[in-house]
């Protein structure tokens, strides 16, 4: 163990210069000099030796909403390229179980025909009949809310009852996840925020207390929403969301709450399956295991893009890099990972509130304790692309909080009635006349 190496080296080196005393004293102070953190892995009951991998697209769509692809070819393609877990989350419409039939809504479906799996081809793809045995898990209960909205704050559902039909309202990323947490039943993922903060234009805006403060308290207030994606297909609306993950880890995980980080295709046309996804590690692949990894975040977001992390023009070929095990050892503070060796892996990062701080397959948090806050994250980039890691909580004594910013621009009764105001479509509707004449409204909102 480390300390008790230095504390054998203290010693050894003392004994010839100064009396026993002496060297007692002085290998207290080495100790006593370092932090002990208490780390939480979201991996802490993957049992490495029997776990599997098994590959996984969380929001997907069809011609049951805005998808080009009608919903038996879009579960086969998903399933012949070797995926395992499959979650149809069309606009407004939840999704029973792949053979049922489900009530669709306008606008978007009314020139579009949509059929049903056959319960024959349900049963092939479920149990993988085909696929020596390796079915792929439908995951039921799943839709993407706020259904019409101009502005894009989409909130997918999962496992639940609530949001068929419904409209939405606009610039509202906040009523969704409040109505399912409500509801007792499932929870909530938000999407491709950066298409609303519209960060990817603005990267500051992924800093901006008014956004910080909105997203976080939406986590804080309910527990039943996971997280956020943070690469949605091929990472050109959501380059800053990592970001602003970064920021809403720092400031939610002294609340009690992590966010977890997903990443997927929100695939609409065939050429956009098996750009965005997630990894999971389970014992056996079935609805149950799915279920609990999502809340814990025993997975891995990957993708072959992204934009910030690697290259604006890189694009991954071949398999993303993952690991085989991860040890944390609480008594040597310190982070070990074991990477799988089939898998190209060209760097492991390690980052901390927002900026990278070390790299290499291990990190010793007592060599950083000057810059680390209340988590660490690691992600590996190679040349089949990027995987994110959650993050590892933190909890030591010392551990200077961050508090969720308030922007009090707002407060009060007629921002009140602001607040309100921009959640109707009418303001979207100027917002979006604004746009044409190159006049943004929202960064104004966001600079004042």
């Amino acid at each position: 163990m480390k300390l008790i190496k230095k504390a054998a080296a203290i010693l050894l080196s003392a004994c010839m210069i100064v009396p026993t005393a002496a060297i007692v004293s002085s290998a207290e102070s080495t100790s006593a000099g370092e932090t002990d953190y208490t780390i939480t892995s979201p991996y802490d009951d993957i049992d490495w030796d029997t776990y599997n991998y098994y590959l996984a697209n969380l929001h997907t769509h069809c011609t049951a909403s805005d998808g080009r692809v009608d919903l038996p070819d879009m579960i086969e393609l998903y399933y012949k390229a070797g995926y395992d877990i499959l979650s149809l989350t069309d606009h407004g419409v939840i999704n029973n179980g792949w053979n049922q039939e489900r009530k669709i809504y306008p606008p978007f479906n009314l020139l579009q025909e949509l059929h049903n799996m056959s319960d024959e081809d349900y049963e092939r793809i479920t149990t993988g009949s085909d696929r020596d045995g390796r079915g792929m898990t439908d995951v039921v209960g799943g839709i993407e809310m706020n259904m019409a909205t101009l502005t894009k704050t989409h909130v997918n559902g999962y496992f639940t009852e609530y949001g068929s039909g419904l409209w939405g309202k606009e610039n509202d990323y906040e009523s969704a996840p409040a109505a399912v947490e409500s509801s007792g039943k499932g929870f909530t993922v938000l999407n491709h925020v950066g298409d609303w903060v519209n960060s990817n234009n603005f990267p500051e805006r992924s800093h901006h207390p008014m956004f910080i403060e909105y997203f976080a308290n939406i986590f804080v207030k309910n527990p039943s929403c996971l997280g956020m994606e943070i690469i949605n297909n091929q990472d050109n609306v959501t380059k800053a969301d990592k970001a602003l993950w970064d920021e809403l880890l720092q400031v939610v995980i002294p609340k009690g709450r992590n966010v977890i980080a997903f990443a997927d295709d929100d695939s609409e046309y065939a050429n956009e399956v098996g750009r965005s996804f997630e990894m999971f590690v389970l014992p056996e692949n079935n609805l149950e295991n799915v279920k609990q990894a999502m809340q814990d975040g025993a997975f891995f977001a990957c993708s072959r893009f992204a934009k910030t992390d690697i290259a604006p023009d890189f694009e991954g070929s071949g398999l993303v890099p993952l690991v085989s095990k991860i040890d944390v050892d609480q008594e040597e503070n310190s982070i070990t990972l074991t990477l799988d060796d089939t898998r190209d892996c060209q760097s492991v990062e390690w980052i901390a509130n927002g900026e990278i701080i070390a790299t290499g397959n291990s990190i010793d948090l007592n060599d950083y304790e000057d810059q680390l806050g209340c988590y660490i994250r690691f992600q590996l980039k190679g040349e089949g692309g990027i995987t994110y890691s959650q993050a590892f909580t933190l909890s030591y004594e010392g551990r200077a909080d961050k508090e969720i910013p308030h922007y009090a621009k707002f407060d009060g009764f007629f921002g009140d009635i602001f607040k309100k105001f921009v959640k109707t479509r009418f303001f979207a509707i100027i917002m979006k006349i604004c746009e044409k004449f190159d006049y943004d409204i929202v960064e104004a909102i966001a600079k004042y």
